[in-house]
């Protein structure tokens, strides 16, 4: 692959994130990934209303990022929706952390720790992302 191509990575966090996998399902084109910050799987305490059923038409990595509190979503809630997804998804969890991923005091984690931890994970899985389709 020409050094350059396929390299766009899009996301965003929430509904920001929610918008691009629409644009990313609709076929815009060839993406590296994308990258949700606190995906809304569903309104606050509606998990009967997902908003997932166009996930399956993205045909790029994705990697969700989610905090174990999310109430628009849980890491648990997320993984059966994300588990039969091509090619697969990953999905990083902020322990305790709530829709901005913000901890509680008693998780003993400073809240500048918790972002930058999200930011190194976020860079590294698009190295990776990037660097297994430079491979193709």
């Amino acid at each position: 692959m020409k050094s350059g191509a396929h390299e766009l990575a899009i996301g965003g966090k929430s509904m920001g994130g929610r918008i691009a996998s629409q644009v990313a399902a609709s076929g815009v084109g060839d993406l590296a990934g994308l990258v949700f910050l606190g995906y809304p799987l569903h309104p606050p305490g509606r998990p009967d209303r997902l908003r997932a059923k166009h996930l399956p038409d993205i045909k790029a990595p994705m990697l969700f990022v989610q905090g174990s509190r999310d109430t628009f979503g849980t890491p648990d809630e997320l993984r059966p929706i994300i588990a039969p997804l091509e090619p697969p998804a990953d999905l990083y969890v902020v322990e305790d952390g709530d829709h901005s991923f913000k901890v509680r005091k008693r998780a003993g984690v400073g809240q500048q720790d918790i972002y930058r931890a999200i930011q190194d994970h976020i860079a590294a899985w698009l190295r990776e992302v990037v660097a297994v389709r430079r491979a193709r």
